[in-house]
């Protein structure tokens, strides 16, 4: 049961990426890309003190213990958000995303091949490639 709701979160993540996607693209053609990250991670900042609030589970002052690459996941998140809110206009929201997905399996498979940053060692195989081709195929019969 816990794994269909986990499946249920990660998927409800991947539909909230396309609509972030096209309000931050919005946001940033009325303004400006870095005004439009900035927009969306002042929104989500205040819903995290909120919920962090109201939960309990908010450890900042743990996270200033943690090694100091730990804490630049912020930097990644600027790169993605910033990104979107600069391309989706050019591309539109399906390649664009396409693109991302791209980048994220090349890095994916290169993470868990070298096991990096504690994630477990998966070696890169046959069928990871050719699943992984899949998707690029599948990237070039949706593109307009």
């Amino acid at each position: 049961m816990q794994l269909i709701a986990l499946g249920f979160f990660i998927l409800a993540a991947g539909v909230a990426s396309s609509v972030q996607a096209i309000v931050n693209s919005e946001v940033g053609r009325r303004t400006d890309p870095i005004t439009a990250a900035t927009v969306s991670f002042i929104g989500g900042l205040a819903v995290l003190l909120v919920v962090g609030a109201i939960s309990g589970k908010m450890q900042l002052a743990a996270a200033t213990q943690l090694p100091p690459l730990l804490l630049t996941g912020g930097l990644f998140g600027v790169l993605i958000v910033t990104g979107f809110a600069t391309v989706v206009p050019v591309l539109g929201v399906t390649e664009t995303t396409l693109i991302y997905i791209l980048g994220s399996l090349a890095a994916a498979l290169a993470i868990d091949a070298f096991g990096l940053l504690g994630s477990p060692l998966i070696p890169i195989t046959l069928s990871r490639i050719v699943g992984i081709a899949f998707a690029v195929i599948g990237f070039l019969l949706a593109r307009r």
